[in-house]
């Protein structure tokens, strides 16, 4: 296995220059070869002695196709390890200046030590910070060294390969057409993530790669690196873009599909009756998800006067469709939050309001005195799309846990310096928030519950933040009701005792004092449209939620 000094000791200058001179002559090969090969036959000549030097000429011609063959996939792949080479020592080159200003040594055989060990560690670094940072440390220099041991690995095999003669047919055309065949072997291969990678391992992989193979990643596989938690905003954007493309332009062709088949049909037609409502059911839902998605590309592309862009951290319209906006880049920002909505979240024509909503808390965020913000709309979840009987399910949100820790690891491990986080939920959101921070623990330093019908505990000394000690946990967790909206008024009860039985499945009400949570006010409205009513400007629930955002009390 390589070792980080024979990392340190790479010189992908010299085999970017070796990569030239092999490649320029290779063209010479290949230039004198096809000359050489038009030698014969000579037109007249025939005997044993042109038998002889047409079976010399065939000898030679196929060494010379042989040659060039490996000649042309040595340069390809000598090249490729220039630069992968230059991507993994750039990795090596961050995490040691990381390691540096956390405290830390990347000692030559992948070790990370502690330069404060027996020493006062200054004030200003946290131990819980570089407790994060040792963890990420390890995960990052094990990377290292697999992608460097595979960069060795591939090209010594191509050397063997070309050696042994391995490359082309040495039956081909011409020595030009066997130099393309060299050509269409990979060379290099790129390393893939080790199986079952944490978020923070994927991150890693992902910064030992050159900018040349993160391109051709996210152009051969944007589907899985789109989706990828704990790869940087800007690079899940370009590949979640070429995945929305392509997703839309499918539901255009189903929704025209469709439709010539009901041209095709009567209504009046008591046989086709049921396929024809069949039919409108489904263009009503292909209807509403490319409604959903005109207004994510909306957000993504006509950026208001005054709004940050927005990066598109994932995309899948099956089902009833999931999108993950952020405003703001969360990878650069000090204070980032992750919004979580409820029933009837989806990629529909609500998509417009959840980012709206996003928008508003990060303007309000700034107000209060946030220095850079990111808010994420996050319908990475299949949410229960009725009130009865799907939201008085814990099922959805059983199934979502998963999906909104490794979200939330991944916005660290992607995250640069340290971070101020915040998970606000808003209606069954907050049952889904709640049951993570509960069976799997948050990654958060706050979490906010908007109109909860329930958060899958009794009391907050049952949730879990992750670095927060559990009798200080119910400080960081924090909740808010309209005293008009009827959703937290129906679906809870006020009562200590009730529990979580199945009068009350979601849990109780965690504004009441007796759960042990932070309350903060909201204003009362119109019980038709308090549920919604937390993001109106000026109201006090959006500038309490912007002062938490932001890093202080609401």
């Amino acid at each position: 296995m390589v070792s980080l000094a024979d990392l340190r000791a790479w010189n992908p200058g010299e085999l970017s220059e070796i990569c030239s001179v092999l490649q320029a002559r290779t063209q010479i090969l290949v230039h004198e070869g096809d000359d050489y090969g038009k030698t014969l036959p000579v037109e007249g000549w025939s005997g044993p002695a042109a038998d002889d030097a047409a079976a010399q000429h065939r000898s030679l011609m196929h060494g010379l196709d042989t040659i060039a063959a490996g000649a042309a996939v040595l340069g390809k792949t000598i090249g490729q390890a220039s630069d992968a080479i230059t991507g993994v020592q750039h990795a090596l080159t961050n995490a040691e200046e990381v390691a540096r200003k956390y405290g830390f040594q990347i000692t030559d055989s992948g070790g990370v030590v502690d330069t404060f060990a027996g020493k006062q560690v200054p004030p200003d670094l946290h131990p819980e910070d570089r407790a994060r940072t040792r963890t990420q440390l390890v995960d990052e220099v094990a990377q290292i060294l697999r992608t460097a041991t595979d960069i060795d690995t591939d090209l010594a095999s191509v050397l063997d390969r070309a050696a042994a003669g391995q490359f082309g047919t040495g039956d081909e055309s011409t020595v030009t057409a066997a130099a393309a065949d060299g050509m269409n072997d990979p060379g290099l291969t790129l390393p893939e993530p080790p199986p079952n990678a944490t978020p923070a391992q994927k991150a890693a992989w992902w910064a030992t790669l050159s900018d040349a193979g993160r391109n051709i990643l996210i152009r051969d596989r944007p589907g899985s690196i789109g989706a990828m938690d704990g790869l940087p905003a800007t690079d899940r954007d370009r590949a979640n873009r070429i995945v929305f493309g392509r997703d839309y332009q499918d539901l255009q062709h189903q929704r025209d599909d469709i439709r010539h088949r009901l041209d095709g049909m009567k209504r009046s037609d008591p046989q086709q009756q049921e396929e024809y409502q069949a039919l409108e059911e489904q263009l009503d839902t292909l209807n509403g998800k490319i409604a959903g998605m005109d207004q994510v590309k909306t957000r993504l592309d006509q950026a208001l006067p005054g709004q940050p862009p927005a990066y598109l951290l994932g995309i899948n319209p099956a089902n009833s469709g999931q999108a993950i906006v952020a405003i703001g880049n969360p990878d650069t920002a000090a204070n980032v939050a992750t919004y979580v909505p409820g029933t009837t979240a989806g990629l529909n024509d609500g998509m417009a309001t959840d980012i709206g909503r996003s928008d508003s808390m990060m303007a309000m965020a700034g107000k209060m005195g946030s220095p850079s913000t990111s808010v994420i709309t996050w319908v990475g979840y299949e949410a229960p799309q009725s009130i009865i009987p799907d939201a008085i399910s814990t099922s959805y949100a059983d199934k979502a846990e998963p999906s909104l820790r490794n979200f939330q690891d991944g916005l660290g491990a992607a995250h640069h310096g340290a971070m101020n986080s915040t998970v606000i939920g808003h209606s069954y959101g907050t049952t889904v928030v709640g049951q993570t921070a509960r069976d799997l623990g948050l990654p958060a330093n706050n979490v906010v519950m908007v109109a909860s019908p329930g958060v899958g505990v009794d009391h907050a000394n049952q949730l879990h933040l992750d670095g927060t000690p559990q009798d200080q946990v119910g400080q960081h967790i924090y909740s808010t009701k309209s005293p008009t909206d009827p959703v937290p008024i129906i679906s809870n009860f006020d009562g200590p005792d009730i529990g979580l039985d199945h009068v009350d499945p979601l849990g109780p009400d965690p504004t009441t004092a007796w759960f042990g949570g932070q309350q903060f006010q909201s204003d009362a409205g119109n019980p038709l449209t308090s549920h919604s009513d937390y993001w109106l400007p000026r109201s006090e629930s959006l500038k309490s939620m912007g002062s938490i955002i932001a890093g202080r009390q609401p």
